[in-house]
């Protein structure tokens, strides 16, 4: 199984490389939007609302291509590509990892780390079989699922020593 890894480029901090996949270019405050670049196509991903927690994926002609709308109990949810309907379900109790799966066949695990250098690490079983763009998008939800969560415990940390005191 092929071990990829999200990884910031030397020369600049808002451009990540998926090696052999293709580039997210993280944008506006927070990184809450980037480009996504993969076989001569881009995709602008982005909340459709600064408020709203789902995420959209558009084409260059600003044709919507791919939506995530995450679970509102448990971690994950419905991730849609094209005409697929995926699942990005977690696969861990403790870390920010997650299966992008396709019914019971799972194309990619995706470990999320939130910010730095290398952000998510990606595993995928046949890199031809899996859409550039649709890995792309899975990377950068994975990722903001990450940092939200590292935020929301942060502000459980702050919460707590507030309280504790």
């Amino acid at each position: 199984m092929p071990e990829l890894e999200l990884t910031r480029t030397p020369n600049d901090r808002r451009l990540y490389v998926l090696e052999g996949v293709g580039t997210l270019r993280l944008e506006g405050f927070g990184s809450r939007t980037a480009t996504a670049e993969a076989a001569g196509m881009s995709w602008r991903l982005a909340r459709p609302q600064w408020w709203q927690r789902g995420i959209q994926a558009t084409d260059q002609m600003g044709a919507e291509v791919g939506e995530f709308e995450p679970r509102t109990i448990r971690r994950g949810g419905a991730l849609r590509w094209g005409n697929q309907e995926l699942l990005l379900r977690p696969a861990s109790a403790w870390r920010e990892r997650y299966a992008l799966a396709d019914g019971d066949r799972e194309l990619a695990l995706l470990d999320g780390k939130g910010w730095g250098r290398r952000p998510v690490k990606v595993s995928v079983d046949d890199l031809g079989a899996v859409d550039p763009g649709l890995l792309l998008f899975a990377t950068f939800v994975v990722r903001g699922l990450a940092e939200d969560a590292g935020s929301a415990a942060a502000g459980a940390g702050a919460s707590t020593a507030a309280t504790g005191s």
